[in-house]
């Protein structure tokens, strides 16, 4: 089993693993109380070690979890592939032996009970072309074979709709997805080593140039259908010109976290 808290700066503290054990914490528990501004639940751990190892490792503890509640921002709890963005809002400690042991009970605050699945899925360039076009051994002002084709089929399983990424790569111009049939489509231009996120959860979509810059491409943003809207489940078939690469980042939520 995996358990551990990564604050906002990417710091990790293990649960599972010495010197912070776990002494009684239910994971997999979705009656977290629910307050005014969220949701809380405590969870208890030891805290071990020899007299210098221990006051190391209780200072390292509270460099962990200090940074989200001081700079008001909010972590991640993991348990095993899945994660709830939250924050340990206060630390009580009891049990003291020395300064070898303590007993301390940590404060986890959420504001809202959604467990998040990280599901990932690339789509490479489609070189290839289908077979069943028409192709003259001479000229004509214009090409019966078909061009490259993207052209996938993927199951996602579970209940409900996610929230996603899709990370475009270039060089490609004005890139449209469709995804049963839904377009995902922003007017822009991608160069070689550029690329661009469409981010569902912050309704956002950003262009990231090769030479460390970033533009704000909202506006530019197909109107007629939301490109944040979410990715449905089950059969997904997914269609796209194949002249460019993208990875599809689905989050889909649970009230639970995964066994």
């Amino acid at each position: 089993m995996i358990a551990y808290y990564e604050n906002s700066r990417g710091e990790i503290i293990n649960f599972m693993k010495s010197p912070y054990r776990t002494v009684e914490a239910d994971w997999f528990d979705s009656s977290w109380e629910e307050k005014s501004d969220g949701y809380e639940m405590k969870i208890s751990i030891d805290v071990f070690g020899d007299r210098s190892e221990f006051r190391s490792n209780m200072e390292f503890l509270y460099q962990i979890i200090a940074v989200d509640a001081e700079e008001d921002t909010y972590g991640r709890l993991y348990v095993n592939d899945t994660f709830l963005r939250c924050r340990i809002k206060t630390s009580e400690k009891d049990g003291w032996k020395g300064y070898v042991y303590s007993e301390i009970e940590l404060t986890f605050e959420a504001p809202t009970l959604s467990w998040v699945r990280e599901i990932r899925k690339q789509f490479s360039v489609r070189q290839e072309t289908t077979l069943d076009g028409l192709n003259f051994p001479f000229n004509f002002p214009f090409n019966f074979a078909p061009s490259q084709k993207g052209q996938v089929s993927w199951n996602v399983e579970h209940p409900t709709s996610s929230e996603f990424q899709m990370i475009v790569y270039g060089p490609c111009v004005n890139p449209r997805v469709l995804i049963n049939g839904y377009p995902y489509e922003v007017f822009t231009t991608l160069d070689a080593g550029d690329y661009m996120v469409i981010d569902s959860q912050s309704d956002t979509v950003y262009k990231y140039l090769s030479n460390g810059t970033a533009q704000n491409l909202f506006h530019n943003r197909g109107l007629e259908h939301s490109i944040f809207e979410k990715i449905p489940s089950g059969l997904l078939n997914i269609n796209w010109s194949g002249g460019f690469g993208f990875d599809l980042i689905l989050y889909p939520e649970r009230r639970e976290a995964a066994w």
